[in-house]
């Protein structure tokens, strides 16, 4: 058994095996290149509907935030905005935290919230 830094590399093992039981070179596909069927099934990341988390984040605080500015437009009370902001900041500082660098946001305030939000639209 191979060990290499104290533990059992188990597919080595199985892998050396094989290669001595079995041999690689009796594969019929041995030596030859991948048929296009093979890769066909592979798509990009993007083309799967896939997003990177911090666009999650992005789409959700623009989500919130658009619901913000309609509070304030209906003069909502000051309490609940500011409990909105909190809540928002908490999502922005999460989100700066796993953005690229050159896309973190400053986080919202009371006086600029309008301005803000076209920011993240």
């Amino acid at each position: 058994m191979g060990k290499e830094h104290g533990h059992v590399n188990w597919m080595d093992q199985i892998f050396k095996e094989c290669e001595r039981e079995v041999g690689l070179k009796n594969n019929p596909g041995f030596g030859k290149p991948l048929p296009e069927s093979a890769l066909s099934g592979l798509t990009k990341a993007k083309d799967a509907g896939y997003l990177p988390l911090w666009i999650k984040w992005q789409k959700e605080i623009r989500e919130e935030l658009s619901g913000l500015v309609r509070l304030k437009k209906m003069n909502g009370p000051e309490s609940e905005i500011m409990k909105r902001i909190d809540e928002i900041n908490e999502k922005v500082r999460t989100y700066n935290a796993i953005c690229p660098a050159k896309m973190q946001r400053r986080e919202i305030e009371l006086e600029s919230i309008d301005i803000q939000y076209e920011k993240w639209k």
